[in-house]
This record gives structure tokens, C-alpha cells and sequence, in this order.
């Protein structure tokens, strides 16, 4: 074993970033979209605190350093994501659903639908403004909590927001356009609300 592996404190690095093993995951799934690839970037993400844990000067901002590594591991390795086949094709979950009435495979259909539409929403929004968006949203944090572990001031962070909404809001109009016709775009609202907040 490396050296530099048997000087970390193995327990004291369990008791500080495991605890934070199911945010990292969240932001993960967020940022690729596949249960796969996010757990591919938390596993990479915990190599890397592993290797560099003497490089955490203060215990109380371990949740920050490893969301810091994170993204910079998904920055590092989007376009190997976008490059990647996507198995999915969203077909594969229909097998699964057995004795289901045409109205609530129909409704099942419609939501994944909806869900890979947000998605690749999403997928089209800079990380600087995914990020806020993904943090407040689906994580709950607040605008202050976003600021400190983006250590950007508190109104690039209600900016980065408000551009967030409003590009994600234009592509999902766009893309509902294109899928489903104009009458598609009344229950955009709801799809915003589900999916991404």
C-alpha cells in the first residue's frame, strides 16, 4: 500500500465524510442524470478526499471540501459523459410493469417522459448556474448555505438562480414544443414543480 494511504486516519475519515456520502450522491445524480455515472463520480470523489485528506484544514467544512472535489470531478469528466453510449433508452422500465390498466401505463410512460425532458434540460445549463439550481431546489439549501459552499457572494447566488429558472424554463417550452404541441405547454408549471423543485 502507498505510503501516503497508511498516514490517513481511516476512522476519522469515515466519521467525517460518510456522513455526507448521501448529499454527494443527490448532487451526483443531479449533475449526469445515471445512477451509474453519479455513483462512478462519488466513488472517484472519495478517492480523491481519501488521497488528499490532509489537505482538510477545518473538520466543520468537510461538507464543502468534498462538494468542491466533486464538482470538479464532474467538470473534469463531462465530456467522457457525453460521450458515453446511454443504455437507457427509456424503454427498459416497461417490462416492469405488470397488470397495469392502459390509463396508468400511459401516466407511467407520460412521467418518464417528463423526467428525461428535465433531464437534458438540465444537462443543457452551464454548471454555474446548474448548481444553485440543483442545491436550492433539490437539496433545500439556502441561498446563504449555496454562497458558503460555492464561496460566491449571497447575490451570484440569487442571480445565478434567477438564470437558471429562466433558461431551464425556455428549454423545457422548447422542447414541449417540439414533442407534444403547443397544448403540452399549459402543464409545464407542474413538470417545473415535480421535476426540478
Amino acid at each position: 500500500m502507498d505510503a501516503k494511504f497508511r498516514r490517513v486516519d481511516r476512522d476519522r475519515f469515515k466519521q467525517l465524510a460518510f456522513p455526507h456520502l448521501e448529499f454527494l450522491y443527490n448532487i451526483a445524480l443531479k449533475y449526469t442524470g445515471r445512477p451509474y455515472d453519479a455513483e462512478d463520480i462519488v466513488q472517484e470523489t472519495l478517492y480523491t478526499a481519501f488521497r488528499k485528506f490532509h489537505q482538510l484544514r477545518d473538520d466543520n467544512k468537510c461538507r464543502q471540501w468534498l462538494f468542491s472535489i466533486l464538482r470538479t470531478t464532474f467538470l473534469r469528466e463531462r465530456q467522457l459523459f457525453k460521450k458515453r453510449p446511454f443504455l437507457d433508452d427509456g424503454s427498459g422500465y416497461l417490462k416492469h410493469i405488470t397488470n397495469e390498466s392502459a390509463d396508468s401505463l400511459s401516466a407511467a410512460i407520460e412521467k418518464k417522459i417528463n423526467k428525461n425532458m428535465v433531464q437534458a434540460a438540465l444537462d443543457e445549463l452551464p454548471e454555474k448556474h446548474k448548481s444553485p439550481l440543483v442545491l436550492f431546489y433539490m437539496e433545500d439549501m439556502t441561498y446563504q448555505e449555496i454562497a458558503d459552499l460555492l464561496e460566491i457572494p449571497i447575490g451570484t447566488v440569487m442571480s445565478r438562480l434567477a438564470r437558471a429558472k429562466k433558461s431551464i424554463k425556455r428549454v423545457l417550452l422548447k422542447k414541449m414544443g417540439k414533442q407534444a404541441g403547443l397544448k403540452k405547454i399549459v402543464s409545464f408549471s407542474s413538470i417545473l414543480m415535480q421535476e426540478v423543485m
